[in-house]
This record gives structure tokens, sequence and C-alpha cells, in this order.
């Protein structure tokens, strides 16, 4: 089994920012994100957990726009 936490506020913003940049560029929408807690995986042989604790801050309309993509 291995294990990855990573609590770090630098490398959980990098990440934050990475995610951020990808949906403004693949969905056109402007959001905040911010982990609130270390981020978690765990992996198995045929199976991998990861746990999130996270705040996502974008405009409404930009929200609606999103789940209508994804449905």
């Amino acid at each position: 089994m291995d294990e990855m936490n990573i609590r770090s506020a630098f490398l959980k913003n990098a990440i934050a920012s990475i995610i951020e940049k990808i949906i403004r560029q693949k969905i056109g929408c402007q959001t905040e994100i911010t982990f609130n807690d270390p981020i978690q995986m765990t992996c198995d042989d045929d199976k991998a957990m990861v746990h999130l604790n996270v705040d996502l801050e974008m405009k409404k309309e930009d929200l609606e726009r999103l789940l209508k993509k994804l449905l």
C-alpha cells in the first residue's frame, strides 16, 4: 500500500493554482480553490482513494455553465 499526504500550504496552493488554470482553459470559468485539510492519497493493488476537503468559489453563472457541460 502506498500513501501520500500533502500538508504543505505551498504545495496545496500550487495544486489549487494548476486546477484553477485547467478549469479556466477548458471550461472558461474563473474559480478560487482552497484545500482546507491535507490532501491524502492511498493506493492499493487495484484501487486508489483520495480524500479532499475543498472549498470552490465561483460566480453563479459559471457554476450553471459548468453543470450544463458536465450533464
